[in-house]
C-alpha cells in the first residue's frame, strides 16, 4: 500500500473519492477479510444506503459500519480529507493544525481535532510496543529554563526517556514519558523509573535496564540529544506546547521516529482503522488542579 500511496499527489489522485477510500479502509480494518465484532462471524451483506455502507452479519444479523471503532467514528469530514491528514502526517517532520488546515481546506477546528485524533491512534501503537532487550534509561527536562534557584519553572517538564539498544549501540525503539514533577523536590532530583520501567519494559528485559542520571559524567548521550530534539521539534512546528496534551505530542514523537526509517502511511491507516475515537469534548476539558494549567502565553502560542 505505502508505495502506491509515496506522494501526496497520488493520494489525492488515487483517494479522491470516497468509494475509492472505503475500499482502502476495508482493508486496513479487515485484513483478512469481515470480521462480526458481535459474534466474529466471516460473512457480512453490505447495505450500501448511506454515504457509508453498512454490513449486516450473516449469522446474528447485527449491523456495523466500516468507520464504527476507529477514529474516524462519528466524522462528518469525507474520508478523502482523512487520508490525506494521515499522509501528511506520515511524511518526515509531520505537520500542525494550521498547516494542515491550508493543506486539505478545512476550519482550523476540524483540522485541530483530526491532527488529535490522529495523535490518539499513534498513542495506541506506542503502548503496544514495549521496550526490549538492552534497554537505557535517562531522565531529561524538556524546555529548560536558566534559573539561579531550585525551583522548576511552570513550562518546564520532567521526562524519562527509554531505548532499545541497537546492534551499532545506538538507541533503535524510543519511549518517551512525562513524569509528574511536583513529586520532585527541586530541579535536580530525578523522577524514579520503577513506574516507567514496570509498564514500558518488556519482564524479561526488566531486570537489567540501565538507568543513570541526565547530570551523571556516565549519562546517555544519546537519548539526551533526542531530549534535545523533541524540544527543538515542539518548539519549532508546534510553537510550545503545555502540560494538558504533551504526552500525546512525546508519543507522536516517538511514533515518527520508531519509524523513520520505513514507509508509514499504511502503518498508521492500520492503526487509525484498529483504534477507538476520542471525541473533542474529552480532549478539551479542564485539566485539573493537581496536573497543572497551561499558561496563557503558550496556549494562544500553540499552533496543534
Amino acid at each position: 500500500m505505502s508505495e502506491a500511496f509515496d506522494s501526496f499527489e497520488k493520494v489525492r489522485a488515487l483517494l479522491q473519492d470516497e468509494e475509492a477510500c472505503i475500499r482502502v479502509l476495508y482493508e486496513a480494518k479487515w485484513p483478512n477479510g469481515f470480521r462480526c465484532p458481535s459474534c466474529g462471524h466471516d460473512h457480512a451483506y453490505p447495505i450500501a444506503t448511506r454515504r457509508l455502507p453498512l454490513y449486516e452479519c450473516s449469522r446474528c444479523s447485527k449491523q456495523t459500519s466500516l468507520i464504527v471503532g476507529t477514529v474516524f467514528q462519528g466524522t462528518r469530514t469525507p474520508l478523502h480529507l482523512w487520508f490525506q491528514a494521515i499522509w501528511l502526517h506520515s511524511r518526515p517532520g509531520s505537520i500542525n493544525a494550521l498547516q494542515l488546515s491550508k493543506e486539505i481546506h478545512v476550519t482550523y477546528k476540524t483540522a485541530w481535532l483530526i491532527c488529535h485524533k490522529l495523535r490518539h491512534a499513534m498513542s495506541g501503537a506506542d503502548a503496544d510496543a514495549l521496550l526490549t532487550g538492552a534497554v537505557r534509561l535517562t531522565d531529561a527536562c524538556i524546555y529548560h529554563r536558566v534559573s539561579s534557584n531550585m525551583k522548576w519553572h511552570q513550562q518546564e517538564q520532567s521526562v524519562l526517556i527509554g531505548a532499545t539498544d541497537g546492534e551499532n549501540g545506538e538507541p533503535e525503539n524510543v519511549k518517551i514519558k512525562k513524569q509528574d514533577k511536583s513529586l520532585l523536590k527541586h530541579r535536580l532530583e530525578a523522577p524514579k523509573p520503577g513506574s516507567f520501567i514496570l509498564e514500558h519494559v518488556a519482564t524479561e528485559a526488566r531486570m537489567s535496564v540501565n538507568f543513570v542520571r541526565q547530570y551523571s559524567r556516565e549519562r546517555h548521550h544519546a537519548l539526551l540529544k533526542i531530549g534535545r530534539e523533541v524540544e527543538k521539534w515542539l518548539a519549532e512546528l508546534f510553537r510550545g506546547i503545555g502540560p494538558k496534551h504533551f504526552q500525546v505530542y512525546l508519543n507522536h514523537y516517538c511514533y515518527d521516529w520508531n519509524r523513520r526509517k520505513t514507509s508509514r502511511f499504511g502503518d498508521l491507516l492500520g492503526w487509525c482503522a484498529a483504534t477507538r475515537t476520542i471525541t473533542y469534548p474529552v480532549l478539551t476539558r479542564r485539566l485539573s488542579v493537581r496536573s497543572g494549567r497551561r499558561s496563557r502565553s503558550t496556549e494562544s502560542r500553540a499552533v496543534g
